[in-house]
């Protein structure tokens, strides 16, 4: 039976230790993005924290199928939704992986517009996952679109950056600028394995920047009070 993982079959375990760990942490920051609403009521808060409930549930997912798939904790889960093998189980895993990751992203670019407009939001996914769905090579679409929707979230931080330069602002283009370069070398590991390495610590770094930030900002929202 092949596999279709693309991380070095050394990393397989740490692979899914970061992927649990990215869960807890994207969880994390929805939780306190959400606060960061409740205490400055701005809306864009609220938007920050459903984009990382959809990337939460991307890895949530991911790492369930992987641990799933690579100790064969329970055969009949592969035939319950009645898939094949369990090569098949991992595509599908990192499908949905794919799907709720780029709605994250999506919202976070949609915030970029400051727009009130959802209908703006709902296109975007529509037409990306459209697009990857019916792609032949879905995964490598996947990374091309999330690095792309990453440079343009990119950029309009880092122009408002320039605007305000706050330790806030300056973290939150940081954590971008190294999730842009994760997704960059995960594109890449389908052809390098050790890329899929280094894409998981850059991703690992991010997410632990944004998490700090949110903390600084809970309390710096609490010495206000």
């Amino acid at each position: 039976m092949g596999y279709v993982f693309i991380s070095p079959k050394w990393f397989l375990n740490y692979s899914i230790i970061l992927e649990i760990i990215f869960a807890v942490i994207t969880l994390i920051v929805s939780y306190y993005a959400f606060k960061v609403y409740k205490l400055t009521e701005k809306e864009s808060a609220k938007l920050f924290s459903t984009a990382f409930i959809f990337i939460f549930l991307s890895y949530l997912i991911q790492s369930i199928l992987n641990i799933i798939i690579l100790y064969k904790l329970d055969n009949d889960v592969v035939s319950l939704i009645n898939l094949r093998d369990a090569a098949l189980l991992n595509l599908f895993g990192l499908y949905l992986h794919a799907l709720f990751f780029i709605m994250g992203l999506i919202i976070l670019a949609y915030i970029q517009f400051k727009v009130d407009n959802i209908k703006i939001a709902f296109l975007l996914i529509a037409v990306i996952i459209t697009s990857i769905l019916f792609s032949w090579n879905k995964l490598m679409l996947f990374y091309m679109l999330s690095a792309i929707l990453l440079v343009f979230i990119v950029i309009n931080y880092f122009i408002n950056y320039l605007r305000h330069k706050t330790m806030h602002t300056f973290m939150v283009l940081l954590s971008m600028i190294f999730l842009l370069l994760g997704v960059l070398y995960l594109f890449f590991s389908v052809d390098y394995e050790i890329y899929y390495v280094i894409g998981h610590i850059l991703e690992f770094i991010a997410y632990i920047i944004i998490l700090i930030n949110l903390f600084m900002m809970i309390k710096h929202g609490k010495k206000k009070r």
